[in-house]
């Protein structure tokens, strides 16, 4: 059963987001999902984290994308809670929200995962754009090191994709062949992307 409990919308400064909070239980004793939608801005991670309650065990994501730096502490927090990940029929992972799902612990796709070489156009320069947690280069291949791939991923990802191409899943055996591997044998798939 589905019911959903409350819409949280927090304003930081200028920015403002919004996710909703959806509890999956037959009763209030069960396990709970929250739910992360629209795209990651900054505060997200600060927001989630404050969302989060010890009976929430699952995050569902359908995500556009976002800043990159929390996308990658909402993984975090979501691997250091040990939860699970899913990423709904019908519904999209992409960019910084793809970085978020490599840090649960077990994941399901239903829709799909889609990671992307950063772009940096609501930045000056490239500086810019990583101090303002746009693109992230080398923290990020660590990132997705720490998470349990191996630079493989990052590579393919540098190798295959561009600002309107991403390196897609649509399973999470696909994804796990990733895993601590330098490589894959086996050719990525490609979508388009119009942010």
């Amino acid at each position: 059963m589905l019911r959903k409990i409350q819409n949280a919308a927090f304003v930081r400064g200028l920015h403002f987001f919004v996710f909703s909070l959806c509890f999956v239980a037959n009763s209030e004793s069960e396990a709970q999902t929250i739910e992360l939608s629209r795209s990651f801005s900054i505060g997200t991670a600060a927001a989630f984290q404050q969302a989060l309650t010890s009976d929430i065990t699952t995050v569902s994501l359908n995500v556009s994308g976002g800043y990159l730096s929390e996308g990658m502490a909402i993984g975090r927090l979501i691997r250091s809670r040990n939860l699970r990940v899913i990423i709904p029929q019908g519904a999209v992972c992409y960019s910084a929200c793809a970085e978020a799902f490599l840090g649960g612990r077990r994941k399901e796709i239903g829709g799909v995962l889609a990671f992307h070489i950063p772009r940096v156009e609501a930045a000056r320069s490239k500086r810019q754009a990583f101090s303002l947690g746009l693109t992230g280069g080398t923290a990020t291949a660590i990132y997705r090191y720490e998470m349990g791939y191996g630079f493989g991923l990052t590579q393919d990802i540098n190798q295959w994709t561009t600002e309107s191409t991403m390196l897609a899943f649509r399973t999470v055996e696909a994804l796990d062949a990733y895993r601590n591997a330098n490589k894959t044998n086996v050719l990525p798939t490609l979508i388009r992307y119009q942010p």
